[in-house]
């Protein structure tokens, strides 16, 4: 009864849920900010839809940014499918999600850099799409690193999860009084999790590990 309950939880707990629990979490604490923040004194009357059309739709970034959300919880549903039958995932819906979240990583990225954040736009944008296209791409030219060789493919899927570390820092150093910094690390958390499931066993994060607790790589 208790294993079949762990393997209830197990297929609950899978990469599209986190990923879309880490969007959802930024896009209603980000409209919330939108509600809370101090407006203009001729936007005072503007009724909820105005301001969430203006959140949503009022600036090229902000369409960036919701494009990404939008195309990013469309790759977590596609997660999600692959994942339907528990690990190990089916590859062709898994690199589908991979296409799907490199394209709301090139989004996210133009949105962040016209909000004049070029370091994260740079590493949630770029670096994340490709690490995903990567992934995607599967690619099993064997490249050489610390003194062992792993596959370019499996690297890709270390590159992804390397890609939250700047948001997370920059958030954790805005943090005091902030709580949308809080909620940015929520959400780099949540979408970390979800990166650590899709990783290789043999890339160089689950290897190193594995040496580090003295288990042969």
């Amino acid at each position: 009864m208790n294993q079949t309950l762990a393997q209830r939880v197990h297929r609950v707990i899978e990469p599209g849920i986190l990923y879309n629990m880490g969007n959802a979490l930024g896009f209603v604490t980000g409209l919330a900010g939108a509600f809370l923040a101090p407006h203009q004194t001729a936007a005072l009357g503007a009724t909820w839809w105005e301001i969430t059309a203006q959140y949503m739709a009022g600036s090229p970034a902000a369409i960036a940014l919701t494009a990404a959300t939008a195309i990013f919880g469309i790759g977590g549903v596609v997660y999600s499918r692959a994942w339907a039958n528990g690990a190990p995932p089916k590859q062709g819906l898994s690199r589908m999600g991979d296409v799907l979240s490199a394209l709301g990583a090139i989004c996210l990225g133009y949105g962040l850099f016209v909000l004049g954040n070029p370091v994260l736009a740079i590493s949630a944008g770029l670096l994340h799409a490709a690490g995903k296209l990567g992934s995607a791409w599967g690619s099993q030219r064997r490249l050489r690193l610390v003194g062992r060789s792993f596959t370019l493919g499996d690297l890709c899927k270390d590159v992804v999860l390397f890609s939250r570390a700047p948001a997370i820092l920059s958030a954790t150093a805005g943090l005091a009084g902030d709580w949308m910094s809080l909620s940015v690390i929520g959400c780099c958390l949540l979408w970390g999790a979800a990166d650590w499931m899709l990783l290789s066993s043999d890339g160089l994060i689950r290897s190193s590990l594995k040496v580090a607790r003295g288990r042969p790589a």
